[in-house]
């Protein structure tokens, strides 16, 4: 059976999108004055990402924010597996950090991007999916990047700047990622996903996750 995503996927833009390049145009750096020639922006994303088929009824996990909505949380890209969860958890526990700050450092996720990742959502997917999956890779951001682009700027005054270096030299640092294209699509992540569960991971007295 075809993936639901396939021609998502095949789409070149998803590979760049993986990898952290940026696909906007506005974003696109001219190499010459007369326009020919143009890089797209890379931060973020992953490290030589590989296909990885995610089957029908599979249940993956991503983090959003407590001011959205699960449903918004669904539409995004990025995702982990049950053992990334169990890894970041263990991560967090062992240095008494907040899962927040583990799926940042681990995942590099700088705050200026905008989520909180105060909330995890749990889903059951629909049918096979095709992903990218790869290790995480260094990501810059800053508070003016924010402002300029369509990522909500970081919620403290004047501007700031947050570098990730991804440690992937550490085994308890080393993590996988997925990516899923097409799921900003209008009724994709409906089509792609059933919720499963959400859990508020800061502020909440009672945060605990066990196995399902």
């Amino acid at each position: 059976m075809a993936a639901l995503n396939e021609a998502d996927f095949a789409d070149p833009a998803s590979l760049l999108a993986a990898m952290g390049h940026s696909t906007r145009p506005e974003d696109r750096i001219w190499l010459d004055p007369s326009g020919r020639t143009s890089l797209a922006p890379r931060t973020g994303g992953m490290i030589g990402p590989v296909r990885c088929e995610v089957k029908e009824g599979s249940v993956i996990y991503r983090f959003g924010s407590q001011f959205g909505t699960p449903e918004q949380t669904m539409t995004g890209g990025w995702w982990i597996e049950r053992r990334e969860l169990d890894q970041l958890i263990r991560f967090a526990e062992v240095n008494e950090r907040t899962l927040g700050y583990a799926v940042r450092l681990l995942c590099c996720v700088p705050p200026e991007w905008g989520a909180a990742l105060n909330l995890l959502v749990s889903v059951r997917t629909r049918g096979p999916l095709a992903a990218w999956r790869g290790l995480a890779n260094s990501a810059s951001a800053s508070d003016r990047m924010a402002r300029a682009g369509s990522r909500p700027a970081a919620p403290r005054g004047g501007f700031t700047r947050t570098d990730i270096d991804a440690r992937n030299d550490i085994a308890a640092w080393r993590l996988h990622q997925l990516y899923i294209p097409g799921t900003r699509r209008e009724g994709a992540a409906d089509r792609f996903f059933s919720l499963v569960g959400q859990w508020q991971t800061e502020g909440a007295p009672d945060w605990l996750y066990r196995p399902g």
